[in-house]
């Protein structure tokens, strides 16, 4: 059951990396245009944290490999088959095709440390990584707890080590000799704190529920954390993502402001009135929707901006200008990542559905409070 104010956040997060990949447009928004990958760092760390606690509430057990195959067949067929067309064209229409090397590291997943195909795909290799150590140690922590209620009581202590553990490696990387920027931004052992944020908003939501609702439910404490989110997002205009302290300290910042950005998104409701109110729902219905394809978008409009412009230009016989191309870019990626995701990624998701289903678990209400499936 899809929450629709999550599905708004990753339709802004994958607008947000296709602006900053638009070569120049818009220059505010390109430059802290990466955020979005950010976002989408905090939001995965939320919902597939949210999975296995709620598959734990259900049957007090979790199976780390129903999650893995589930989760495989929702990024590698999409992902694999993303790769072998863009190669296809590349060979055959193009006829310049990057190193087998670099599809390598694509297909294992290791794009974040050596170079791949597609520069942006590095998220997912921290993501994928992220899948695996996430249900590991929470199957450690069900083994190791007495507490069969609540055995992840520990999990706010693994992300205080974390998060200090990715911050002094981070240091590392941009204070021992030659600053190594990219590193420090795109290896796993350096950003996977972001994912694991989001799992530790995933825990209080799931086991502390009613706490985390009477926190955010006064209007102060809400204007508190608005205001404490922005402040803290702040840091990706005021100081340069590639220098010693943004790199060091500012992706914490980065992942805090939106932890609190989920946690309103969450909570909040009933605040517009009226026409607005109704327009406001009207948006936020569309941008829903085109958030529940934001992988497929987020994997093709790298391909779309290369490529999809001079095609066009091409059938038309017309010359493009800087804007009329920008606006190629930016209404073709959604389009075809829709169509793609309605190809494979969401039949072979079907298919997942029909031969593994869902554990039987917990549904999300939109007031943020979870009950049993059958009983909301």
């Amino acid at each position: 059951m899809r929450n629709k104010r999550l599905d708004v956040l990753r339709c802004i997060a994958v607008f947000l990396v296709i602006i900053r990949h638009s070569g120049g447009k818009w220059p505010l928004l390109a430059n802290i245009g990466w955020v979005g990958v950010d976002l989408f760092f905090v939001l995965s760390g939320f919902l597939i944290s949210g999975l296995l606690f709620s598959e734990y509430k259900t049957h007090r057990s979790i199976s780390f490999k129903r999650f893995f195959v589930r989760r495989s067949l929702k990024i590698y067929p999409a992902f694999y088959f993303f790769l072998f067309l863009t190669w296809l064209i590349s060979y055959t229409i193009l006829h310049s095709v990057a190193p087998w090397s670099r599809y390598i590291h694509e297909i294992l997943f290791v794009q974040n440390y050596w170079e791949g195909v597609w520069g942006y795909c590095w998220s997912l290799g921290v993501e994928e990584h992220f899948y695996i150590l996430l249900p590991a140690l929470l199957l450690f922590l069900v083994k190791t707890s007495s507490d069969q209620w609540n055995p992840f009581r520990f999990l706010p202590h693994v992300f205080v080590f974390v998060a200090l553990s990715c911050i002094a490696l981070r240091a590392a990387s941009v204070f021992s000799g030659t600053p190594d920027y990219y590193t420090a931004y795109s290896a796993s052992h350096n950003r996977i704190d972001a994912l694991f944020f989001g799992a530790l908003l995933g825990y209080f939501y799931h086991f502390h529920g009613q706490a985390l609702n009477d926190l955010v439910h006064p209007t102060t404490n809400r204007v508190l954390i608005a205001v404490c989110s922005a402040a803290l997002l702040s840091t990706t205009y005021f100081l340069p993502r590639e220098s010693k302290l943004f790199s060091t300290f500012g992706y914490s910042c980065v992942y805090l402001g939106l932890g609190g950005l989920l946690v309103l998104s969450l909570y909040l409701q009933g605040i517009l009135r009226g026409k607005i109110a109704r327009i406001a729902e009207v948006i936020g219905t569309v941008a829903a929707s085109v958030g529940t394809y934001s992988y497929s978008i987020y994997l093709w409009h790298g391909p779309t901006g290369a490529w999809l412009p001079g095609l066009v230009r091409r059938v038309v016989h017309v010359p493009f200008s800087d804007g009329e191309r920008y606006a190629v870019y930016l209404i073709g990626s959604p389009i075809i990542g829709i169509m793609m995701s309605k190809i494979i990624e969401y039949p072979i998701l079907r298919f997942r559905d029909r031969i593994l289903p869902a554990p039987h678990g917990i549904v999300v209400r939109s007031s943020g409070t979870c009950a049993p499936r059958g009983k909301t």
